[in-house]
C-alpha cells in the first residue's frame, strides 16, 4: 500500500508494531509472525480496519510514554567519531 504522509507511515507502522507486541509468540520474529498469523489478516486488521488500527497505534503511543528516544541523541551529533576511518599506517 502507498501512504502520503509521515504521520501515515509511522501510524501504520506502529500499528503493526503494537499488533505484533500483542500477538506474537515469545521470542518470535516479525518475519515468522506474518508466516504464521497470514499477511492477509494482518491487512485487514490494519489496512481495511481504520479503528483497530487507530487503537493500536494509541496503545503502542501509551506503551512508550515517556521512553527516551535511543536515536535521538546520535541524530544531534553524540558519539560522531566512534565511526571516523582510521589513519593510515606511515
Amino acid at each position: 500500500m502507498k501512504v502520503k504522509t509521515r504521520e501515515e507511515v509511522l501510524e501504520y507502522a506502529g500499528a503493526f508494531l503494537q499488533l505484533y507486541r500483542e500477538e506474537a509468540r515469545y521470542l518470535d520474529r516479525t518475519v515468522h509472525y506474518v508466516r504464521r498469523v497470514g499477511l492477509d489478516t494482518i491487512k485487514k486488521k490494519i489496512v481495511e480496519d481504520a479503528d483497530n488500527r487507530k487503537a493500536l497505534w494509541a496503545r503502542l503511543q501509551y506503551a512508550l510514554e515517556g521512553e527516551p528516544d535511543p536515536w535521538k541523541e546520535r541524530a544531534a551529533g553524540k558519539d560522531r567519531e566512534e565511526y571516523q576511518a582510521l589513519a593510515e599506517p606511515a
